[in-house]
């Protein structure tokens, strides 16, 4: 059993209440199911949608867990290069509505597609490509599904609280860089560890001086600066249970929220299908606009005030004095550790700005409104709501880091990673208002629930429409076609929830990933589609296969280049587990050659044959981070493979005459 804490019980109960309101929603859409063809309203919603629904539904799907959990967490870590970092999401709105939106929905009704395979192939007359196309949408869709699924469990960790466990303190070790490892043994007899930061730039931990309170759970310890000790508290671990294939278990919060999450958004998108996902997106957005404007009010009011020889600062002005007393870095570009470049700011304009558009749950979006009056207003509406949203989230940030400067884990009550500091933070705002806090936790779950739905239906709809009914080439009953679509969402949901199951650290990289390579793959080929008569089913495939591969070759270069790193490192290390560097010396000098093991072959192989690669050798901060060739992101390069296969394969071939004529009529 969890022990919660002292609030979580107000916390549980007013997110309840948005739980119940999503639920309904889900049974309220089942009857649209009952209309029509069953495909047309189950994925696309029979193109039914208006201008608020329709912007609503875009912001929802675009705004997700990275937006509420891994966005936060850079802003944290980076300060205000954050700002150029997602400056071009502002114009998303443009270049998607824009330059997509109107002619997409033109030939979507022109050909009854259903999904973005079905138009490719519909438009050229080629199952190659709408089979293609479908095998990469699961290929990478899944990635971004299991980074959501672990910043739901992370929103609800934090809205049920538990206790920490009650634990043996087995010891502490530190390394070089001052990082403070904490070890113990829990009740269930399973080891974990915990990482602790240093405090300040200089300075160490007083390891000598740690004290176990077994009554409070928790540790206190020493850190020491030139002039002073500073003593800090940290809680034992929270609970953790036993799973097969985790050494350490896993967080029993987590698990709990993550069953709750997979019930209630399997559940509602298996059950209501398309409209289900619109109308509980239209209630997401709301949740999410008004739960980031209250939150920005209380963390403006949050910050200290600082006394300067000009006066007192409140708020804002605050907030960036702070952080540039801290670190200088966090409040000018590149930022600290040299986080923004000039090269990767231009990767990452051309990110959002551009891959965007081209995302699979994005383009049915655009496919499925009503007339060309919604489109205008929903490209006005979603300009505004977009703005609105991701400057709110900038400042509640930088105030986060002014509010909390050094180590926000244990001090309210968060128990994980950067990732975390959303929830956190709303947990620190609210700590008087228990209440509040968990109508506010239902934004970023928002966030979650609707980039996860659609992203479900997004697959299901490749599998059941592209790679099944499609391919197969037979006629499927309505009756089957709805058990099968109503089974293979539920499936999927089922598996993505056993990958979240031990997620990487950092969602934002496993966003960037799957976000540039969807980018990549359907940006060129779309923008081939609808307006290059000139384009053949051989430049298309071709645009498709370049930019997949320009961006996943980078990607897979940078996961061979960070567990070889990470081998040879373990290899090389010897950590200082005492007080004193003198006895770490002595146990070395004691250590003989021959018992230090050789370094793994295959990390030693891959560091010989693939060093010549541009940008091998940057420190890995994350197992999903890539390679950056040259200084760029790997979507730079998915972009340009992707431009010249399209146009290449295009000149290299001929167009289908009657195809031109009946996608460009004169």
């Amino acid at each position: 059993m969890l022990e919660l804490g002292p609030d979580s019980g107000q916390v549980l109960l007013a997110f309840a209440v948005y739980l119940v309101g999503v639920a309904a929603l889900g049974i309220f859409s089942h009857r649209y199911l009952r209309r029509g063809e069953f495909l047309q309203e189950y994925f696309l919603g029979n193109r039914g949608l208006g201008p608020w629904v329709l912007a609503l539904s875009v912001a929802a799907t675009a705004i997700s867990g990275g937006t509420f959990m891994g966005f936060p967490a850079l802003i944290y870590s980076h300060g205000w290069v954050l700002m150029l970092w997602i400056a071009s999401y502002m114009v998303v709105p443009l270049t998607t509505m824009l330059l997509l939106g109107r002619r997409i929905n033109q030939l979507g009704r022109l050909t009854g597609a259903v999904t973005v395979p079905d138009l490719l192939r519909d438009r050229f007359d080629s199952p190659a490509l709408g089979i293609t196309a479908g095998v990469i949408i699961l290929l990478f869709l899944p990635f971004n599904l299991v980074a959501q699924f672990k910043a739901s469990g992370l929103v609800m960790r934090e809205a049920i609280q538990p206790r920490p466990s009650s634990a043996e303190w087995l010891g502490q070790e530190v390394d070089s860089r001052q990082q403070l490892t904490l070890r113990f043994r829990l009740s269930n007899g399973l080891e974990v560890k915990q990482t602790v930061p240093p405090l300040a730039a200089s300075g160490r931990w007083r390891l000598d001086k740690t004290q176990a309170d077994y009554h409070a759970r928790c540790l206190h310890v020493v850190w020491q600066d030139d002039s002073q000790e500073h003593r800090r508290t940290f809680d034992f671990p929270a609970p953790r249970w036993r799973l097969p294939g985790l050494a350490e278990g896993i967080d029993a919060g987590y698990l709990v929220g993550l069953i709750i999450f997979a019930a209630t958004v399997i559940g509602y998108t298996a059950y209501g299908g398309f409209w289900a996902v619109t109308w509980t997106d239209v209630l997401e957005g709301l949740v999410m606009l008004v739960g980031v404007i209250v939150m920005t009010v209380l963390a403006l009011r949050a910050v200290p005030p600082l006394v300067t020889e000009n006066g007192t600062l409140t708020g804002l002005a605050a907030a960036t004095a702070r952080l540039q007393a801290l670190d200088a870095n966090l409040t000018q570009a590149p930022g600290p550790e040299q986080f923004l470049p000039a090269s990767l700011a231009v990767s990452f304009f051309l990110m959002w700005s551009l891959m965007g558009p081209a995302q699979p749950s994005t383009l049915v979006r655009l496919m499925s409104f009503r007339d060309t009056v919604s489109w205008r207003r929903a490209l006005c509406l979603l300009a505004v709501y977009f703005s609105i949203v991701y400057l709110c989230i900038l400042v509640i940030f930088v105030c986060a880091r002014a509010i909390l400067p050094t180590e926000y884990v244990n001090r309210i009550g968060s128990r994980g990673p950067p990732d975390s500091i959303m929830p956190a933070m709303i947990r620190y705002l609210t700590a008087d208002r228990p209440w509040l806090g968990g109508l506010l936790l239902a934004a970023p779950y928002a966030a979650i629930m609707s980039t996860v739905a659609a992203y479900l239906l997004t697959i299901a709809s490749s599998l059941v429409r592209d790679l099944l009914q499609r391919s197969l080439g037979r006629e499927i009953s309505r009756g089957v076609l709805r058990s099968i679509s109503y089974t293979t969402t539920a499936l999927i949901g089922v598996l993505v929830f056993i990958g979240a199951l031990n997620p990487p650290e950092f969602l934002q990289y496993i966003i960037v990933f799957t976000g540039s390579g969807l980018g990549c793959t359907f940006l060129v080929p779309m923008l081939m589609t609808l307006y290059w008569r000139r384009a053949t089913k051989v430049g298309v495939l071709l645009a498709m296969l370049g930019g997949f591969g320009g961006v996943f070759f980078w990607y897979l270069a940078g996961w061979l280049e960070g567990h070889a790193q990470t081998a040879l490192q373990r290899h090389a290390a010897i950590p200082a587990k005492l007080p004193n560097d003198a006895m770490a010396d002595v146990l070395h000098a004691q250590t003989s050659p021959s018992d230090t093991p050789s370094p793994p072959v295959w990390a030693e192989w891959i560091q010989t044959h693939l060093s010549w690669l541009p940008g091998w050798g940057r420190p890995r901060v994350d197992r999903f981070t890539p390679l950056y060739p040259f200084g760029f992101d790997p979507l730079v390069c998915g972009l340009l493979c992707s431009i010249v296969g399209g146009v290449l394969g295009s000149l290299l071939t001929r167009p289908d005459p009657e195809k031109v004529r009946r996608f460009f009529p004169d």
